[in-house]
């Protein structure tokens, strides 16, 4: 009897030694966090808030995470299981993060996207050496060498739309979303759109493993591989991607050949666009396979969740605020009327001043990308506060574009005129961060938004849009794009 109870002391003793050991380790590591304000809630643990995340449905995830970024600090903490994160929330503190050599680096969380070799995710390293050579692929002679090709598929969605049924209720993401990937398609792969039923599907399986690579964020427990390859999202992650894949080789196959087939002159450089896969492919050992189709599938993604989804919040804001549309479509169909036989130029597109101040308002709302989370990889200063290397940094642009110090007291409504030159006179530089902010911003912001504006101009001169939705019944889904909840 006497020895299974010195076993048992034993063992117990290794456990309280290997839970102090613990302790004081967390507490070594993040000591500095110390006077930091806390966003838990006053009756709030570290377990019992963990338990309300896995619990919780993700528009309360979304709502949670809102709500700690409306508290009146500059720089905060909050504790996810052994670590630390730092809610940053003032401008001058995100325009540090933001501009800040040392943090380039994205964490753990977006490993779980599974395109860790693309610009999205990559590590700052890799990030570095692919932004650099990638970046003549998205400069301005390039992007407007792409209007007619914007044009033929807007061109196309409009006739679909024509279809639907006089005064319908739908869904126009089905429509944008199919849109901005054939614009990807042809402008990235250089090939002809997919069967609207294969495209459809492709952009299904697309969402499903960024919805599943979402869901993992706020789920502790899930960050640990070995757990999360006994779930069933994990089953479902594995079919999509592999669906995905498929899609992605056999178009890199077929554009591999014709590449072989048509050797790049000296001419090409000042010639047609050069469409993006082209320079991957020519670029030979600078990128693997793996960077290829990462990349590729980066700019699926991108094109779907940025182009796609901002155009489907453009029309709900639209048929929310006819006043606003009127004002749109009329500077619309006096720059470029209907009946304008010539291609769109791009000083047109820059003339359309009402429209883009209409878009930064959309993105303001709703930026694509609610949530930014940076790593630093050397020890920096916030407000005083010395952190670490290593440290979670993250930015709630959802929160963040509604501050009302920043915004006005009107934060929450959508007024167009807010991005007016006498109002936008004097406001911080890193106060509207539509695309991210610094070297590591989103690579397309500018094919974006000529993308978008295009789409717009289509639209609003065939259809007049309308919505039973109102703005202050918009709720969201906790994602790494911005997603409505409910049907809409």
């Amino acid at each position: 009897m006497l020895i299974p109870l010195l076993t048992l002391f034993v063992c117990l003793l290794i456990l309280v030694v290997v839970i102090i050991n613990f302790v004081n380790t967390v507490q070594a590591k993040y000591g500095f966090a110390k006077n930091l304000p806390t966003v838990t809630r006053a009756d709030e643990s570290i377990v019992k808030l963990l338990w309300r995340l896995v619990r919780a449905s993700d528009v309360d995830k979304f709502n949670r995470v809102v709500e700690a970024f409306s508290l009146p600090y500059r720089l905060w903490k909050v504790w996810l299981g052994p670590v630390v994160c730092l809610g940053v929330c003032h401008p001058d503190l995100v325009q540090i993060v933001l501009t800040h050599p040392d943090c380039l680096e994205k964490p753990f969380i977006y490993r779980f996207i599974r395109i860790n070799r693309g610009l999205l995710v990559a590590e700052a390293e890799l990030w570095k050496r692919h932004r650099k050579v990638l970046n003549s692929a998205f400069n301005l002679r390039i992007l407007h060498g792409f209007i007619p090709i914007f044009e033929k598929c807007c061109s196309r969605m409009v006739s679909d739309l024509k279809q639907m049924k006089d005064g319908e209720t739908f869904d126009v993401m089905r429509f944008t979303a199919r849109c901005t990937l054939e614009m990807v398609f042809e402008t990235s792969l250089g090939t002809g759109c997919l069967p609207p039923s294969e495209s459809d599907c492709l952009i299904r399986h697309i969402k499903r493993f960024f919805n599943i690579a979402s869901s993992r964020f706020l789920n502790v427990h899930l960050h640990y591989e070995p757990i999360f390859r006994l779930t069933q999202r994990s089953k479902k992650e594995t079919e999509s991607l592999h669906y995905c894949n498929t899609v992605v080789k056999q178009l890199l196959t077929e554009k591999r050949q014709n590449v072989t087939k048509t050797p790049e002159t000296p001419d090409d450089e000042f010639g047609k666009p050069r469409i993006f896969v082209d320079q991957l492919l020519r670029l030979g050992n600078s990128f693997s396979e793996t960077d290829i189709i990462h990349n590729v599938f980066t700019m699926i993604i991108a094109g779907n969740d940025t182009s796609g989804q901002l155009m489907a919040y453009a029309c709900l804001f639209l048929g929310m605020y006819p006043h606003i549309q009127e004002k749109v479509h009329a500077e619309i169909v006096e720059i470029i009327p209907r009946h304008h036989n010539e291609p769109i130029s791009p000083e047109k597109l820059k003339s359309l001043a009402y429209t883009e101040m209409f878009l930064n308002e959309c993105l303001r709302l709703c930026p694509t990308a609610p949530n930014i989370v940076r790593q630093n990889m050397a020890p920096i200063t916030l407000d005083e506060t010395r952190i670490p290397a290593g440290n979670l940094l993250a930015i709630s642009l959802f929160a963040y574009h509604r501050r009302k110090d920043i915004w006005g007291p009107d934060a929450d409504e959508f007024d167009p005129d807010r991005f007016s030159a006498e109002r936008s006179a004097g406001r911080h530089p890193f106060a509207f961060l539509p695309f991210s902010g610094g070297s590591r911003n989103c690579i397309g912001w500018r094919y974006a938004m000529i993308s978008m504006k295009l789409m717009l101009v289509y639209l609003l001169r065939e259809f007049k849009i309308k919505t039973d939705i109102r703005h202050q019944d918009m709720a969201f889904r906790f994602n790494a794009a911005l997603v409505l909840a409910g049907k809409h």
